[in-house]
């Protein structure tokens, strides 16, 4: 959704939060000047997406009134009047307030009575998106003055002064207002300020989190929490799995004494990293799902899908990179059996692989053509695995190719389903073993595979 200046942009600078309980049930007085006789809808934020909480009717006047429950769940909430035009606001402890807007600029003429955390948030939205069209004007200008050394100066100069006064105005309403929910909402979205160049990665990391409260759920409804969350497992922590598990389980800790926040935090490392497209992060699903779901503290999923997760988990244990890979006993082409684990190679790639495949035709020819140069000189072994059950459409299809390295048929086997053991769903499909069978690169594109091949094989000179 979109609007002249939308919420979220002016987030680029601003924040929002909220603090403690009533006994009083919610009543919000809403008027849009420009709107009668229609439904609005009331919506929330939640984790990375907005979800529709009630519709309301507009009378003639353009007035209507949201009712809820105590138990409303606290944070930040949004009026749609239209898919292009919309406003947010905070539900937190002012339980009785009003809100008067008309519908050409929302957020610029809003009125609000009876709601402090209400008031302070448009107050700072306000002065964010007057702050925000300045820095723009001074943006275009740069533009047309980048030849001229000085006029740049200028002008970045400014820039610096109004992001040091963004800050300071930010710091001084957290001085200020130290329980409003704005509040918590800066400190979500603050980023750490690097003082050493020395230590400054280290530093950022060890500080991205400050003064943010994984016990508190509220922070779950603004669009500011998953993001930065997002950042985090993706930009800031190095990519290795034993890193990320690490970090997310003193994360996921944290968040124990709230429910909420503990079942949103392992949902999202169930759902970022299951079908996770980096090689070796199936390594992190596996341990959220031995760690939390065996254990049976995934208490919110249903027993159905926490079998199915566990299932899966337990399927790709066996093949995770440094594991030794599940032997295959399989039929060549003259019915004589093959051992996978006795196949003698310094590096042995597994193709799984489908005649009629169109994705395996254009990958084949460049396998066999570095295989058919490279064989000696890295020790290579292919062990191509048809996943066609019909023999005379897989020998055709060996000798139109001429692949002249291990062929074996998948359907006729001795060691179970080899779909299941490796994780196979479609074609065609790539494992890199060493000569000890153990695991280095898996379900990568040739290319990739061609290049990690390479480079371990320098490495090991």
């Amino acid at each position: 959704m979109q609007k002249h200046f939308t919420t979220l942009q002016i987030l680029v600078f601003v924040c929002l939060f909220i603090p403690a309980m009533s006994q009083q049930d919610y009543l919000i007085k809403f008027r849009i000047k420009g709107i009668k006789d229609t439904t609005c809808i009331i919506a929330n934020y939640y984790g990375n997406g907005t979800y529709v909480k009630d519709s309301i009717k507009v009378d003639g006047n353009g007035k209507c009134v949201f009712k809820a429950k105590t138990d409303l769940p606290k944070g930040m909430y949004i009026f749609i009047i239209s898919e292009k035009n919309y406003f947010d606001f905070i539900v937190n402890d002012d339980h009785k307030f009003s809100m008067e807007t008309d519908v050409q600029n929302p957020i610029k003429n809003m009125i609000i009575r009876d709601s402090p955390e209400n008031s302070l948030f448009y107050q700072y939205l306000r002065y964010n998106k007057e702050q925000y069209d300045i820095m723009m004007g001074i943006q275009d200008h740069l533009k047309k003055v980048k030849e001229n050394n000085d006029s740049v100066k200028i002008l970045s100069d400014q820039i610096n002064q109004m992001n040091k006064d963004l800050i300071a105005y930010k710091l001084d309403l957290i001085k200020e207002h130290p329980r409003a929910f704005l509040n918590l909402l800066i400190n979500t979205m603050k980023e750490p300020e690097i003082k050493d160049s020395t230590t400054t990665y280290q530093y950022y990391k060890e500080h991205f989190w400050d003064d943010v409260d994984f016990t508190d759920d509220r922070i779950l409804r603004t669009p500011v929490f998953h993001p930065k969350l997002k950042k985090y497992f993706d930009n800031v922590l190095i990519q290795i799995p034993d890193s990320i598990i690490h970090e997310s389980d003193i994360m996921i800790d944290k968040s124990r004494p709230n429910s909420e926040m503990f079942k949103y935090l392992v949902w999202f490392m169930t759902s970022h990293y299951e079908n996770s497209e980096i090689m070796g992060f199936d390594k992190i699903f596996v341990h959220v799902v031995d760690t939390y779901y065996s254990t049976g503290q995934a208490t919110w999923v249903s027993k159905t899908t926490t079998e199915n997760i566990i299932k899966k988990s337990d399927r790709l244990k066996p093949i995770l990179l440094g594991k030794k890979a599940p032997n295959m006993i399989m039929q060549d082409t003259s019915f004589r059996l093959v051992s996978m684990h006795n196949i003698n190679a310094k590096y042995l790639v597994i193709l799984f692989w489908d005649p009629s495949c169109g994705h395996c035709e254009h990958e084949i020819p460049k396998i066999k053509a570095f295989y058919d140069v490279n064989k000696e000189k890295y020790g290579l072994e292919v062990l191509a695995v048809c996943s066609d059950t019909s023999l005379v459409k897989w020998k055709e299809a060996i000798k139109s190719k001429h692949l002249n390295w291990i062929n074996v048929d998948g359907p006729r086997t001795l060691t179970g389903d080899y779909h299941e053991q490796y994780d196979v769903i479609t074609t065609p499909v790539l494992y890199l073993l060493d000569e000890r069978k153990v695991i280095l690169a898996k379900q990568l594109p040739w290319e990739k595979m061609e290049k990690f091949l390479e480079n371990r094989y320098n490495e090991n000179k």
